[in-house]
């Protein structure tokens, strides 16, 4: 027990969990059921901080963590409430074992539905501590709450690999930029390098696949919706100092390119938002001016806010992020994952 008190785990305690952890071979031999009064004891008399601080103690053992995963298949819902709830304490150290029984075909439906559930509430409280701690940074790293959200769907996403590509992406870029380009040569070099040697492309139409959000599946196929392809654009283009910045504008993402003297392209007089000129990543990096974003409001009978033409904060564009997830649930019928994107929604 350590320097654990017996008077904040009881000795009866002591005694079940021993029991409780023996080894995998013991478990294999048929030992499934405990003295489910005695579990429940323990919950009525720890507190969760003494529990937690045990739990650590008695549970760095794999034989022991593979026998407490074992007692999910256990019908008895009593049991099932108090293991799940200590699984559930131990987080993301359990993973690899849930996911070692719902991959597997011979354990029984309910040992398999039972650990894919802990599974993904274990995934979705990791994810919520990443967005909160997100939200009270000050960078608000773009591309982090963008892998944080993608979990939500893809909870065997690996971050390495994703930054591995946008590094190969980042690299590319800079090899091909210099000091001497101007602005729009520069938009150039990354419409070469994203859309024509790396073979990137927006999705066609209305797309209502959670995979076309999905930066992990984007980077793979090379193809998504214009948002997420909008996005990735910009942060590889900041990483190497060029301004460009995501704008949310209706129904169309679009991206602005900055400028501190405030001298457009286009015309001879100041731009009043900052902005050199925008580009599309729909039409493959087309650069064009403010007039044609006026046209395209007027087309759809919207006033043409400031907001349409300056750069979103961050907060904003994964505001609107969650808001193309929320869709693609509600055209789905996901309505579990659309709860739990509304309710990071309210977040922010």
């Amino acid at each position: 027990m350590g320097d654990i008190s017996p008077i904040s785990i009881p000795i009866t305690c002591s005694k079940i969990y021993l029991d409780l952890y023996r080894s995998t071979k013991e478990m294999e031999q048929g030992y499934r059921r405990i003295n489910i009064f005695t579990l429940i004891n323990i919950f009525i008399r720890a507190n969760l901080k003494s529990l937690r601080k045990y739990l650590c103690k008695v549970m760095n053992s794999l034989k022991k963590r593979k026998a407490l995963v074992a007692l999910l298949e256990d019908p008895d819902e009593r049991i099932y409430l108090v293991v799940s709830q200590v699984i559930r304490l131990e987080g993301i150290g359990m993973l690899d074992l849930l996911d070692a029984v719902i991959s597997n075909d011979s354990p029984s439906t309910l040992h398999r539905s039972r650990a894919s559930e802990i599974a993904e509430s274990i995934r979705l409280d990791a994810v919520r501590r990443e967005l909160s701690l997100w939200k009270d940074s000050q960078e608000k790293d773009l591309l982090q709450a963008i892998i944080s959200l993608s979990k939500i769907h893809n909870s065997q996403l690996e971050e390495s690999w994703v930054l591995q590509q946008m590094e190969m992406l980042r690299k590319d870029v800079w090899l091909e930029l210099n000091n001497y380009q101007t602005a729009f040569e520069q938009v150039k070099v990354l419409n070469h390098v994203f859309f024509k040697v790396h073979g990137y492309q927006c999705s066609e139409g209305l797309d209502r696949d959670v995979n076309s959000l999905n930066i992990a599946k984007v980077l793979e196929v090379k193809k998504g919706n214009s948002l997420i392809i909008g996005l990735i654009y910009s942060i590889v283009a900041n990483w190497l100092d060029v301004p460009i910045h995501g704008i949310d504008l209706p129904q169309i993402f679009i991206l602005a390119r900055m400028d501190e003297n405030h001298s457009s392209m286009f015309r001879q007089e100041d731009n009043p938002y900052g902005v050199l000129f925008y580009i599309n990543p729909s039409v493959r990096g087309l650069v064009f001016d403010e007039e044609q974003i006026h046209r395209f409001l007027k087309k759809l009978e919207v006033a043409p806010e400031r907001k349409y033409f300056e750069p979103a904060s961050n907060t904003e564009l994964i505001q609107r992020y969650l808001s193309a997830y929320e869709d693609c649930c509600k055209f789905n019928g996901d309505v579990t994952k659309l709860r739990t994107y509304e309710a990071i929604k309210q977040w922010f």
